[in-house]
């Protein structure tokens, strides 16, 4: 009987709205499914691409969670299989990718083909191959190449040698169930059914399967609001007289909610506050869109006020407002101010309305690069509250996600309006600052 776990998309290092706790939730999720992996006494574990969330900017956190969790596989001797995701490596690079880095560190086994004069498949040696054999199982790995993904797969397809129960794991997703790129036709993955056993995939993060042979758990947590009701966890796979698995989920703790609104009249206020009564939002994340034909005297901090008394960990707001928008109306300049100054305050931002609209004009009339690098330098020297906010919530927003590629980003438009993460755990959740013998909170 062979036993083997089979996750993907794990994206570590992801600080989701520039919040910490979100970044400690992507770390939880995969420190409970390796236990999970451990418990069972699996054979080996499957990591189908983007362990991590960005290719190359990789920070000591983020890489001591990696290097912690997987050393509980390595303590039990449970072998991780991996290859590299869209997140984890550039395509064609020869450079040393932080996948190649954790094999270095005898963490992984990170499988890839070679490109010498043609694709060849060599066996792993301790410090790279494309394929590894282990009792009774052979797994071909295949990192992500993009847009080549479907020729190199069909290539790579005609060098399987299959041996005893045969894996292929790649970081693809399959045409149909989510239109981003990096997707390839099912026929490609359809035709390893005379070479493989199991087709072991990654990429798209809901969990799906196609004929009990191409397998796509999902990723681990929710890495966007428009997952939030996606399957998604890790499959548990047994191999005997047959194939067996099971989709095992609940990484995921932190409840996500998605509200819209349409506001009729000056009662919104209160209905709003009836609803969250009835959802318990505490320390979840709440997407809310407003739209109003009129403003009604509500404003941006009249909604934050409401939801902030039920005390969740994330909010993002997204208000619409007609009539407000209209470009066409007397008194332009006025009106341009005042709906700078309203956009500047929703998120967060000091009143620089006046320094915006000069800017505005100095591209609007010459686009005269002199003077607007004397208007910056203006503003520098002068010390302004634009010069000392920007700086501050320009890195803040840089903290975000900078590569989007598989993953969708949330509206630029909404707005953060609290992260009160206070480090409450269960029981079982992992104190990371105990791991790594530093209290970051100190």
């Amino acid at each position: 009987m062979i036993k083997f776990i089979h996750m993907a998309d794990i994206h570590l290092g992801y600080r989701q709205y520039g919040s910490e706790a979100r970044l400690i939730d992507f770390a939880q999720a995969f420190y409970d499914a390796m236990n999970y992996a451990v418990e069972k006494r699996v054979d080996f574990i499957i990591i189908a691409g983007d362990l991590f969330h960005k290719r190359s900017e990789m920070d000591p956190l983020t890489l001591t969670q990696a290097t912690k969790v997987l050393e509980i596989a390595k303590k039990a001797e449970i072998p991780v299989i991996a290859v590299e995701g869209n997140h984890d490596s550039t395509y064609f690079k020869d450079s040393f990718s932080w996948m190649d880095y954790l094999a270095k560190n005898d963490l992984i086994i990170n499988l890839k083909p070679s490109f010498e004069d043609r694709l060849e498949l060599n066996e792993w040696d301790g410090g790279s191959g494309a394929y590894i054999d282990l009792e009774g199982a052979r797994i071909y790995g295949m990192k992500y190449y993009g847009s080549l993904t479907g020729k190199i797969m069909e290539d790579y397809r005609k060098k399987i040698k299959k041996k005893g129960f045969t894996v292929f794991t790649a970081h693809a997703g399959v045409e149909g169930y989510l239109n981003i790129y990096g997707c390839i036709p099912s026929s490609i993955i359809h035709n390893f059914r005379d070479k493989v056993d199991y087709v072991a995939l990654g990429h798209i993060h809901k969990s799906y399967v196609e004929g009990d042979f191409v397998f796509n758990p999902g990723s681990l947590e929710i890495c966007d609001i428009t997952e939030k009701d996606f399957d998604k966890g890790v499959f548990y796979v047994q191999y005997g007289e047959g194939l067996k698995y099971e989709l095992i989920g609940g990484f995921s703790r932190r409840m996500f909610l998605s509200l819209s609104y349409k506001i009729k009249d000056e009662r919104f206020l209160n209905h709003l506050d009836k609803d969250l009564k009835a959802k318990n939002i505490e320390n979840s994340v709440v997407h809310i869109h407003i739209q109003s034909k009129k403003q009604f005297g509500i404003k941006a901090e009249d909604v934050e006020r409401v939801v902030n008394e039920f005390k969740p960990l994330i909010v993002r707001l997204k208000y619409e407002t007609e009539d407000f928008y209209r470009p066409t109306v007397p008194g332009k300049e006025s009106l341009e101010k005042e709906v700078i100054e309203q956009l500047l305050k929703s998120f967060n931002y000091e009143n620089f309305a006046d320094e915006v609209l000069r800017l505005k004009n100095i591209f609007s009339s010459s686009f005269n690069l002199n003077s607007v690098d004397e208007f910056i330098e203006s503003i520098l020297k002068g010390g302004s509250t634009a010069e000392m906010k920007l700086d501050g919530e320009v890195s803040e927003v840089q903290k975000q996600d900078t590569g989007k590629d598989d993953t969708v980003d949330e509206e630029e438009s909404n707005h953060v309006l609290t992260d009160d993460f206070k480090g409450q755990a269960d029981e079982d959740e992992w104190d990371w600052r105990k791991a790594i013998g530093h209290d970051t909170r100190s």
